[in-house]
């Protein structure tokens, strides 16, 4: 159970404090790379007071990502609310993946933002990442909404080619926000910068018009059977 601290050893400021240093720290080393000590150290707070705040390391890793995914998926929702404005109609496939998309890329200019694209980089990409559930809990059920939104854009696509859309879509983000500069530098100066607008704009007119061109998924064609011939007599 979380120890009980005075008042006087819990100023304000002080949880938020201890989250941001724990954002940063694990973003840098990981999760198995980073100590409750360390945490204290840098956060210049008591690991009793850390233990009170989030009671363990886990607690505490995943508080960090309840930090930032609630306002995170809060925009998101009130940008799908837009999207889907207009009484009886569906919504445009490019404005549902904006609405997916944009919170997240303004976001990212802060340095608060860069730490967590990092972060969830990491914990998308770790084989423990099943046994801690972030993902699955707190990421699933937004990407559910999400998804239903894109099919409800592409009427009568197949749902495997949303599902597909949707995966090339969200990990050409994170790979894009998570290095910046690679893009950058592999076009050999074709792009010299990479403003929010100019990754929102690119990413969802090349997945818009994708799922929109894309054929329906065709089984493939059945092989002839050769039919023996008979022994002659």
């Amino acid at each position: 159970m979380p120890v009980s601290l005075p008042q006087e050893l819990k100023p304000p400021g002080t949880r938020n404090r201890i989250l941001a240093t724990a954002e940063r720290l694990f973003a840098e080393y990981g999760y198995d790379g980073v100590s409750m000590r360390r945490i204290g150290t840098e956060a210049d707070a008591p690991i009793a007071l850390i233990a009170y705040h989030f009671g363990s390391k886990e607690k505490l890793y995943r508080a960090v990502f309840e930090h930032r995914i609630t306002p995170l998926n809060e925009r998101r929702r009130a940008a799908l609310a837009q999207a889907r404005a207009v009484p009886g109609a569906p919504p445009a496939i490019e404005a549902v993946l904006d609405a997916l998309a944009r919170p997240w890329i303004e976001m990212r200019d802060t340095d608060e933002g860069r730490h967590y694209t990092r972060l969830i980089a990491r914990e998308v990409n770790d084989p423990r990442e099943a046994e801690r559930g972030i993902v699955r809990d707190l990421l699933d059920p937004i990407a559910l909404e999400f998804l239903h939104a894109m099919a409800q854009a592409l009427p009568g696509r197949p749902r495997a080619d949303i599902h597909w859309g949707y995966h090339v879509f969200v990990s050409t983000l994170l790979l894009t926000l998570a290095n910046p500069e690679r893009v950058v530098r592999l076009s050999g100066g074709t792009i010299n910068q990479l403003s929010g607008d100019d990754t929102v704009g690119h990413l969802v007119r090349f997945v818009a018009r994708s799922l929109a061109a894309a054929a329906p998924c065709a089984s493939p064609p059945r092989k002839a059977v050769k039919r023996r011939q008979p022994d002659a007599p």
